[in-house]
């Protein structure tokens, strides 16, 4: 995580060897959605609870964007 993170934009706090806290701000809900949905890598919402439900909104629109799976397009010509 520190990799993929500026200092600037919060402070990381170890907790163990494979686990970190980020404690980090943002204008909105929506911007820290996107801010932590970006690094790629799996965590867990601590605070806010509110974070939860625009991560699950944000969630459904990235995957309807993307379509079904079973809908990906074929190179032309193949079968």
């Amino acid at each position: 995580m520190a990799l993929r993170s500026s200092p600037a934009a919060g402070r990381l706090e170890a907790m163990d060897e494979h686990t970190c806290v980020l404690h980090t701000g943002s204008n909105s809900l929506d911007e820290l959605a996107l801010y932590v949905a970006i690094k790629g890598f799996d965590f867990d919402v601590l605070d806010p609870p509110e974070l939860i439900s625009v991560l699950r909104e944000l969630s459904g629109r990235l995957a309807r964007a993307a379509g079904p799976s079973s809908a990906d397009p074929s190179p032309a010509g193949s079968s």
